[in-house]
């Protein structure tokens, strides 16, 4: 608490004695507070901390005071101590600010903009925020071209007023341009005749004379309206009153430097030696002024200057700090050096350093310690403070503070070195690497294996960051038993987790084949809760992906639950969230779970949008192309490549093949198998000169495959699909097997090698059970498609089949239009019953059907799955209707019959047409005629049909279309046409030669009659088997039924040749 109430001196206005109230600069400030921004530039002593101090006491508006230094150049630093700043005036709230971390790089004015949205809602009304000292911030700075964003997110009840000694930067031209700044400049400060006279009558405390005027109006002509100058004159001259005359000629400073020089032999010795003792020090508070000068009485003394106005400013807090005037104390740093000599300043320096960093003031005593070149003092503190840093993100802070220490200096400490790597991986990963590695020898060098370990954990993480020269892990890796010998302990656990992270990755990335690879993955999970929560949020996301690889999809659900809970932890921030939301995206993809996935995609890219961490883009939109690209949506695929093609190109190695492999999939996908292929050797070519990447090998094998397949290079297809079983072989990646399997399948499939086509397809489905794998990276959704038909044609793995049909929602390809197994979201039965099933339920089971509905939908189906016309339908369905009102009827009833259906796509009206959408709808008369239709293509040409084919045939018939209800003549000719093709089935049956096959043939005979007791040529064929079998009364028997069968359900006699027949039964 005590460290907080310190540091924050920088954050609290000055407390004023009585000071002159300007009414004149009073009104222009109230003027330019109309506008956001207000911009005071003046030289040193022109009171610009005095006026808006003065100013806002007076107008009683609540301040958030901002002092910048030099060390604000970071925009890190800068937000760091906004965020403080808001804290200490708002404590209530209790929420942190936005932190600013390196991954915010890409995205700076975004983060600033949401910054000081959460900022601004927290501040209290009519609050003002000042930011004071801002000519101190380098042009180098980021934050210049940041504080216009800043500008643009005030709401009206916020405003911003800025004091330099310097105009407003570049980047502001805009806002000011925009009349969105108002600038104050020095001749506005400079004081007037009549406010140099109150000023010296506010310091006389007496009436004016003529003495006063005649001082006044000398002095006026010497400095004018500078108020330091004309304040060091009152003082100088407040002992005869007169004007000294020498000395005051030169710039400001050296006039300043001459006043102040006169105005110090006027103080006692103990005000002297405290001025220049304590002016190593920016904020002096009065227990450090009592150690560096001696004094006990030094709180006094500081009190009497700030009193009578000798340009020490106060800031009451808990306790009372006091500042120098900037022109003040640089007088007093140049005295002490001259009166106290080198040496004593040094020590004043390293003392003042010691009180700053007990009370936490850590930046004030590296500048102390840096002014006193106490170098290894520095670098103690650095070490001290690095990890914190980094935490916050202060990266820039530390490097500053790093590259002030002299070069041989720094190479006699390791950690230095460590952390100056530390500050780059994100930025500059292989300059990151050059120092890790450097920092790695030297500890070896030293025997310190805490830092070895950790400076080659950083060595891993560069090269594993860039995704280029993994050749260099390769050496790595042969290094580690070096740095720590098998069954050695681990100097923390802490260590151990990094070390354990950073082998996974490590193998993973560059030796997925090793024994070990998934030990090392299981221990780098089981340690993940001891990693810094910055490094624990990647590596969660990373240890995901390789579980993934693995094609251990349950391995990696378990991860993403124990990622999951770490929403109840003060770990669950914005970088966790978008890293949860890409995990959970690409297990959905892997899962086929793809509108799962394709919702994680949009919020992460939504908080990546809204907070500005665009150096995570390349990894989501990567997930979100392989989502697309599954789902078969191929435009949606092309623009994420589009924005991920300009990511790659600048980061090369491993990202630019991972997207050429991406890229080779969609090319595949849209049919452009050639291009698809030259893109996946491209991807394979990167991927060599980066040192090698097994699983992306792995991968593009099956790209290329594909491709080379299609265009009917099927040797070389093959070789590919054999790299791609042998690399899943060696990392037991039963991901690349599954899609080995499945490639095989389909090539065995398309050169008609029925029987290996299906060992492949069970492999292939084998491994897919048991791990849940459903897909693979550049599979298609009509290949697979067409192996689950098949599959459900030959009756294996059916549950698996079905549910991945259903996860994928696959469109019935052609194998499948006669497959009753295939879950169809629409089944319609007519053969026997009608019935209606939308995703396995009755339709109307809870409510009536409409008649006319129904009826429409008849009509439609007895064109056996062709396209009606519109006008045919009218005509079969409002014959009476003018054509005006028989299409408005359809119209309407096409829409109804949609919305009653309730699929989307499942009614087609297209070209004056109507249709069912074979696809997604399935007909059991129609696939009855499709399978006839094939049975028939394979006897013309030659082809024994299959028993087992027939008999599936002639289980489609289960009874007349539509059952035995009474139907619509134009419904007639339909069924009677379905009624022939059933009958043909037994008609053209091969010849019976045994007696064997005669008693099937009268049993399968009697069975058909069962089904369909009007089929009067089935009664033709059974009655003269049953005649040769001497089986008479039966063959009696069966006339009598067919006659009473005719007469009730289609009102007519038998047919003249069933008669001839039938008298061949009667007794002679």
């Amino acid at each position: 608490m005590t460290q907080l109430k310190s540091r924050l001196a920088k954050l609290t206005p000055p407390t004023l004695p009585v000071v002159l109230t300007r009414a004149r600069l009073f009104r222009v400030l109230d003027r330019a507070r109309t506008r956001p921004l207000t911009w005071i530039a003046a030289p040193a002593g022109f009171g610009k901390t005095t006026l808006v101090a003065s100013y806002l006491k007076a107008r009683r508006r609540p301040v958030c005071w901002y002092r910048l230094d030099e060390g604000d150049a970071d925009p890190a630093t800068f937000f760091h101590y906004l965020s403080l700043a808001a804290k200490s005036l708002v404590p209530r709230i209790r929420r942190p600010l936005p932190v600013l971390t390196p991954e915010y790089a890409l995205g700076l004015p975004t983060f600033t903009r949401r910054f000081f949205q959460e900022l601004c809602a927290r501040l209290p009304r009519r609050c003002v925020l000042v930011l004071d000292n801002y000519q101190e911030v380098p042009s180098t700075s980021a934050l210049h071209q940041l504080l216009p964003y800043a500008i643009q997110e005030l709401p009206e009840h916020v405003s911003v007023l800025v004091m330099s000694r310097q105009d407003p930067p570049p980047p502001l031209v805009m806002v000011q341009c925009d009349r969105g700044m108002t600038v104050i400049g020095a001749d506005s400060l400079t004081l007037s005749r009549v406010e140099a006279k109150a000023i010296v009558q506010l310091h006389w405390k007496k009436k004016a004379d003529g003495a006063m005027r005649t001082f006044v109006d000398e002095a006026y002509r010497r400095v004018g309206g500078w108020a330091a100058g004309l304040m060091l004159m009152v003082e100088q001259a407040k002992g005869d009153r007169r004007v000294s005359g020498s000395g005051l000629d030169g710039t400001s400073e050296t006039i300043f430097r001459y006043l102040a020089g006169e105005v110090m032999e006027r103080l006692s010795p103990d005000v002297r030696q405290l001025l220049l003792k304590t002016s190593v020090l920016s904020d002096i508070n009065i227990r450090s002024a009592e150690v560096l000068t001696g004094l006990s009485n030094a709180g006094d003394l500081l009190a009497f200057l700030h009193r009578s106005r000798y340009f020490t400013e106060r800031r009451q807090g808990t306790e009372p700090s006091y500042r120098y005037h900037p022109l003040f104390r640089d007088f007093l740093l140049h005295r002490a050096r001259v009166d106290l000599g080198t040496a004593q300043i040094q020590a004043l320096q390293r003392n003042a350093a010691d009180l700053l960093i007990k009370e936490g003031r850590i930046e004030e005593a590296v500048l102390v310690l840096q002014a006193a070149e106490d170098w290894e003092g520095l670098v103690q503190v650095i070490l001290g403070q690095a990890q914190e840093l980094v935490a916050t993100g202060r990266i820039q802070t530390l490097e500053a503070w790093i590259l002030c220490i002299p070069e041989p200096v720094r190479a006699q400490s390791p950690w230095l070195m460590f952390w100056l790597a530390s500050t780059k991986v994100s930025f500059d990963p292989d300059q990151a690497y050059a120092l890790f590695d450097q920092s790695l020898d030297e500890f070896l060098r030293q025997g310190d294996r805490t830092g070895a370990l950790l400076s080659w954990c950083g060595a891993i993480r560069a090269v594993l960051i860039r995704w280029d020269g993994l050749g260099r892990i390769t050496k790595l890796l042969e290094l580690f038993p070096t740095i720590h010998p098998d069954g050695a302990s681990y100097p923390s656990i802490e260590v151990e987790a990094h070390v354990a992270d950073c082998l996974a990755g490590a193998i993973m990335q560059t030796r997925p084949d090793r024994d070990d690879a998934r030990a090392w993955l299981d221990r780098a999970v089981s340690l993940s809760d001891h990693l810094p929560p910055a490094v624990q949020t990647g590596s969660r996301y990373m240890t995901e992906i390789y579980f993934l690889w693995f094609g251990d999809i349950a391995a990696a659900r378990a991860g993403l639950e124990q990622f999951s809970r770490l929403r109840e932890s003060k770990q669950w921030n914005l970088i966790t969230a978008i890293f949860f939301h890409a995990t959970t995206a690409t297990l959905a993809w892997f899962d086929s779970e793809l509108d799962l996935c394709r919702l994680h995609i949009g919020k992460a890219r939504e908080l990546v949008t809204q907070s500005g961490l665009h150096v995570w883009d390349g990894l989501i939109i990567s997930q979100g192309v392989a989502g697309e690209l599954l789902a078969g949506n191929l435009s949606a695929a092309e623009a994420l490549l589009k924005e991920e093609d300009g990511m790659t190109q600048r980061l090369g190695g491993i990202h630019r093949a991972h997207y050429l492999h991406l890229f080779a999939w969609f090319l595949r996908l849209r049919g452009d198998h050639q291009k698809a292929l030259e893109e996946g050797l491209r991807s394979n070519e990167l991927i060599a000169a980066a040192g090698g990447h097994l699983f992306g090998q792995g991968i593009n094998a099956l790209v290329i495959a594909h491709a080379l397949h299609e265009l009917g290079q099927l040797d070389g297809a093959a070789r590919y699909v054999e790299q791609s079983l042998e690399i899943g072989d060696r990392m037991r990646s039963d991901l690349l097997r599954f899609g080995a399997w499945v490639l095989t399948a389909k090539m065995a499939f398309d050169r008609n090698d029925a029987p290996a086509g299906l060992v492949a397809l069970k492999k292939a489905l084998t491994i897919g059970e048991v791990r849940g794998l459903m897909q693979y990276p550049s599979c298609d959704r009509r290949l697979m498609a067409g192996l689950c038909a098949r599959a459900l044609i030959v009756g294996i793995h059916v549950p698996f089949v079905l549910r991945m049909i259903q996860k994928h929602r696959f469109a019935a390809p052609l194998e499948a239009r006669c497959l009753e197994t295939w879950p169809w979201p629409i089944k319609i039965y007519t053969l026997g019953r009608f019935e209606v099933l939308i995703n396995g339920q009755p339709l109307g089971k809870n409510r009536k059907t409409p008649h006319r509905l129904m009826e429409l939908l008849i009509a439609i189906m007895t064109y056996g799955g062709a396209p009606v016309s519109a006008a045919r339908l009218m005509d079969m369905l409002w014959p009476e209707a003018d054509g005006d009102q028989a299409r408005e009827n359809l119209k309407k009833s096409i829409a109804r019959l949609r919305q009653l259906l309730a699929v989307d796509d499942a009614l087609c009206w297209q070209d004056g047409e109507i249709s069912l959408n074979r696809t997604c709808c399935w007909v059991d008369a129609w696939a009855f005629e499709a399978s006839l239709g094939e049975g028939e293509s394979k006897r013309t040409t030659g082809t024994v049909l299959q028993d087992g084919h027939r008999d599936n045939i002639i289980a489609l018939y289960r009874g007349p279309f539509l059952g035995w209800n009474e139907i619509a003549p134009w419904a007639d000719s339909y069924r009677e046409r379905i009624r022939r093709q059933f009958t043909r089935l037994f008609t053209h049956r091969e010849k019976v030669v045994d007696g064997m096959q005669c008693k099937e043939l009268m049993a399968e005979l009697a069975g058909a009659i069962d089904v369909d007791p009007v089929a009067e040529p089935l009664y033709q064929q059974l009655i003269p088997l049953l005649v040769s079998a001497n089986r008479h009364a039966e063959a009696a028997a069966c006339y009598d039924r067919c006659r009473t069968e005719l007469a009730r359900w289609a009102g007519r006699s038998v047919s003249v040749d069933l008669q001839k027949l039938a008298q061949t039964l009667r007794p002679r």
